[in-house]
Parts: structure tokens; C-alpha cells; sequence
């Protein structure tokens, strides 16, 4: 699939943000699923490596996380969702999974999204985003699932879905595995990734939580990490013996954030975590961190081995949490300033001074200040440049 159309496809059920970061899956208007409405997990396909769930209604009842709430979503290009579609599919939906495949398998990522479903007017919707993109979209029937996806393109990225859900978005066998697994096919050995034991023990270790990721590595991962730790002269460290890792979000009167990692002894995780204290102390004294307010947050943090286990764990109040969201949400900005358009220049105008003019620039031109001039004190705030006045003296 191309990655316009894809990116489409995905903003469509997602809004943004694995992404710019990110509008995350979210609206504020709640409809009750069908009582026998499926779990998101239910078509995961055993062999994740990675599995990430969203509780979409307790983040939509959290006001920590209101500057990710958006009435309107906007599909880049296109416009808001609902002009495009005649509604949003994202209002409705109750729960998220999303799933990388182990090394070897199909797809590079599955998406499972559980709610009330309008199936029909969803393949519409898509149909629409991906003609809009130039594309040409197809329909099929696969299963019990109707999928869509562009036929002009070089990729086999689709959306199925069926009556009540879930809705899949993935690419070739990928999808088709998670549809198998959806509708209980034998021929999909393994089941879900609900019955695999190796997720399960990591989700038990970090707990519920409106948001929860797990990670667990394969033995050719395991013997790949430990090969490079060899050939860097760290075959010893601590980070070989990792069997998975994980994080949980639990949403209440205060923000419970617990991550854990699994060791294969009980050793490695004791020296890991020391390692990781160390780091934490370092990093919650660096003078940046500190001064976007992550300083104190680190500090708090404890870290310890239980086992064969390490875990990390942190509580923040909802309006802490809230404002160091923010902060998050706008370091983007702070890397990549916005600059104005360039103006084009008018006929005989030109951005650079005459050959010889000594003339100074004038007053909020971006040239250095006079000689024993220090300037104004520097600040963190990102300062756009104005754009150069005309030669003539006229407005810029």
C-alpha cells in the first residue's frame, strides 16, 4: 500500500499518533457496544512481538489526557472525518490493539479496534479516503469480513470488517491471520495472543491500565542481542538475560504509570536495576530535564528487583499528569520551530543588501546587536526570525 493512502487508512481509525505523535484513537461521545461485542485481543494472532491495548472509555473520562481529546479529527489533506465521511467511525469505539509481528511473519503491524460498528459506512468512508488519494479501492469478501483496500497499489495494506466488528487494519498474510484468528480457524495455530503465556506473564507483572504495551522477544531476538553485545565486549551485561518488558497506565484519582522487564535469573535483574537507578539519578539532574518539570518525576520513580523480575513505578496527580502531557505534546514544536512562508520577492526587489551598503539593519532585524550591546538575556522560548524588510523601506 502506498504510504499516503496507508497513512490514511490509519488516521481514519486512529486520528494521529505513534504519531506526531499522535490524536490518539479518542472522542468524547459514548455508545454502548452490542452485549456479545468482541475484545480487541480476540484477533491478535499468537507470535506478537509487540502488543499494545487502548481503554478508550476510561481515557475519554481522564481529564489528564484532554489535550488529546479532539471533537474534530482531521485526516491531513482531505479535511475533518465527519465532512469526508458522514461521521466518525472513531466516536463509537471502545477498545484498540495493536500488534508488530515477530521477525518472519507478514505485515509490519495489526490493528484490532472493538466498539459499535457501522461496517457498511465504514467501507464506504474508506473508499472515499483512498479515491481521494488517487487511488482506486476494491472490495472483497473474505470470511465473514469484507475487506477494502487500493488496487492500485504496489502494497497489500486493507480495513475488514464485519457486522459488530472488530474492525482489522494490516497488510497481506498478516490481516488474513488476524481474520483467522477473529473467526477461531484451526488453521491458525496458536490461537490468540490472549493464550500465549509469555504475553500474559508480562501483563500480569505491569497490571491493568487504561493503556497497557507488551513486548516479548523471540529466541532468534534473545541470541541477535546477545551476539551484538558480544561483538561490542558487553557479553556480560545484564540486558541479555531480558525475556520481555512491558508498561501499564492505570487512570484514577492519581496516575499509576508501573513498567517491569522479565530476566531468565534473578541476578541479571538485580544488576540491571542498579544500572537503571544510576541512570534515573543522572538523568533527574540534568539541568534540561529539570527545567521542563521531568526532574522531580524521575526521582520519584522506584526501581526495584523482585525476583526474576524489575519493576519502575511512579504516581502522578491527574493535573501533574496533565501538564507534563503538555509539555510532551509541545517538545515537537520546540524541535521544529514553524517558520513563516518566504515571501517572494517583488520585481527588482532582492533579499540581500546592495553590494557596499553599510547601512544597519533595522530595528527587529535578526542582525547581531551593536558592538558592547549584550542583548536580551536567553530564554527558552523559540523565537521566529521576522522576515527582511523591503530595500524601499516598505512594509515586508
Amino acid at each position: 500500500m502506498q504510504p499516503r493512502t496507508r497513512d490514511g487508512l490509519v488516521l481514519l481509525l486512529v486520528g494521529v499518533l505513534l504519531g506526531g505523535g499522535v490524536a490518539w484513537l479518542l472522542g468524547r461521545r459514548r455508545e454502548s457496544p452490542p452485549a456479545a461485542a468482541p475484545r480487541a485481543l480476540d484477533a491478535v494472532p499468537a507470535g506478537a512481538m509487540l502488543v499494545a491495548t487502548l481503554d478508550l472509555p476510561a481515557l475519554r473520562a481522564s481529564p489528564a489526557f484532554a489535550s488529546f481529546l479532539r471533537e474534530e479529527r482531521e485526516i491531513p489533506g482531505l479535511g475533518k472525518v465527519r465532512d469526508v465521511c458522514g461521521f466518525d467511525p472513531v466516536a463509537a469505539l471502545t477498545e484498540v490493539a495493536i500488534a508488530i509481528p515477530a521477525a518472519g511473519e507478514g505485515g509490519d503491524f495489526g490493528l484490532v479496534a472493538a466498539g459499535a460498528v457501522q461496517d457498511e459506512a465504514l467501507l464506504a468512508c474508506a473508499s472515499k479516503v483512498i479515491e481521494a488519494r488517487g487511488g482506486r479501492p476494491v472490495v472483497s469478501g473474505i470470511g465473514s469480513f469484507r475487506a477494502v483496500r487500493d488496487a492500485s497499489a504496489e502494497g497489500h495494506g486493507e480495513i475488514a470488517v464485519r457486522p459488530g466488528g472488530p474492525i482489522l487494519l494490516g497488510g497481506g498474510a498478516y490481516l488474513r491471520a488476524m481474520i483467522d484468528t477473529a473467526e477461531g480457524r484451526g488453521g491458525n495455530v496458536g490461537g490468540s495472543v490472549g493464550a500465549s503465556a509469555a504475553h500474559d506473564d508480562i501483563a500480569r507483572a505491569v497490571g491493568e491500565g487504561a493503556a497497557r504495551v507488551t513486548v516479548v522477544l523471540t529466541p532468534e531476538q534473545r541470541a541477535e542481542i546477545g551476539r551484538e553485545l558480544a561483538l561490542s565486549g558487553s557479553g556480560r551485561s545484564p540486558a541479555a538475560s531480558l525475556l520481555s518488558g512491558g508498561a501499564s497506565v492505570a487512570l484514577g484519582p492519581e496516575i499509576a504509570v508501573h513498567a517491569a522487564v522479565l530476566c531468565d535469573a534473578e541476578a541479571p535483574c538485580e544488576a540491571l536495576g542498579a544500572e537503571l537507578r544510576a541512570a534515573r539519578d543522572t538523568r533527574a539532574a540534568d539541568f534540561a530535564t529539570r527545567l521542563i518539570g521531568f526532574g522531580a518525576v524521575l526521582e520519584r520513580i522506584a526501581i526495584a528487583a523482585e525476583g526474576k523480575a524489575l519493576h519502575a513505578r511512579v504516581k502522578l496527580s491527574a493535573e501533574e499528569a496533565g501538564v507534563l502531557v503538555d509539555r510532551l505534546a509541545s517538545l515537537r514544536g520546540l524541535r521544529q520551530p514553524a517558520l513563516p512562508p518566504r515571501r517572494p520577492p517583488a520585481q527588482g526587489d532582492s533579499d540581500a543588501p546592495p553590494r557596499g551598503d553599510a547601512s544597519p539593519p533595522p530595528r527587529g532585524d535578526a542582525g547581531p546587536p551593536p558592538r558592547g550591546d549584550a542583548g536580551p538575556p536567553p530564554t527558552d522560548e523559540v523565537v521566529t526570525p521576522p522576515r527582511r524588510a523591503k530595500r524601499d523601506g516598505g512594509a515586508p
